[in-house]
């Protein structure tokens, strides 16, 4: 998830606000794509292997058909290019608190990439950004479950990152249900006295699909008020398109 949030971490651990410039949530994720029949259940019964569709990566139709575009969003809204980006997820100071951190990677592991996209505010300051995987077998709900987990022990986590660390303040979000599963929850972090950023996030799956969604903005409940919105036209969006 190349995110100016990612970027932003990186500004409070190093103290330079130039890592600011980047676009908001997308980037690379893990691109070791499943083997073919990777994931197969045991048909007991008759004593053969057979493949569970339910377990079955989606395919590239179906994760571009689970991506938003601007004709899904609320007028203002301008796509961005996705810039390439391969920094990798912080630290968290505590395993349990890791997912929380790895949702700032650029990759995530044992998932493949589909779609990947950014959107603008005319004022600068208001981004979003949504990203599309698979995975093979139950891989989608584990990466969805994980986040989750994290949420219920973190409320606060301090990140590294280029051996610099900072605090980072965990809110949970209360949003639409997402898909199958999903996590909600805004990220604060102070990179500089009486500068903060803030961003929500969005974590859901559906079958072997995740998405990852971002929304940086400066607050409010007015911001909140939006994303609920946001979350609810993507999250659309995104079942329909793993359903196919």
């Amino acid at each position: 998830m190349s995110t100016r949030l990612r970027r932003g971490v990186a500004a409070a651990l190093t103290v330079s606000a130039l890592c600011f410039t980047a676009a908001a949530c997308g980037g690379s994720s893990d691109d070791k794509k499943p083997a073919a029949g990777q994931e197969q259940s045991k048909d007991k019964a008759k004593g053969e292997d057979k493949e569970s569709p339910a377990l079955t990566p989606l395919t590239a139709a179906q994760m571009k058909a689970a991506t938003v575009e601007v004709k899904d969003l609320p007028s203002g809204w301008k796509a961005g290019k996705v810039p390439v980006d391969n920094t990798p997820a912080p630290k968290a100071d505590k395993p349990a608190c890791q997912p929380l951190a790895d949702m700032m990677g650029a990759k995530v592991k044992g998932a493949t990439k589909g779609g990947d996209v950014d959107f603008k505010q005319a004022d600068g300051k208001t981004e979003l950004s949504q990203q599309v995987l698979t995975f093979a077998g139950s891989g989608a709900a584990d990466f969805t479950k994980a986040v989750g987990t994290a949420l219920d022990s973190c409320s606060t986590v301090s990140f590294e990152m280029e051996g610099e660390k900072t605090a980072v303040k965990i809110e949970k979000l209360d949003v639409p249900t997402v898909g199958e599963a999903s996590h909600a929850f805004q990220m604060s972090i102070e990179f500089a006295p009486g500068i903060v950023i803030k961003a929500d996030l969005l974590v859901a799956h559906q079958g072997t699909g995740a998405t990852r969604v971002a929304y940086m903005n400066e607050g409010g409940a007015t911001a909140q008020k939006d994303f609920a919105d946001l979350v609810k036209r993507i999250g659309d969006k995104f079942v329909k398109g793993v359903q196919g």
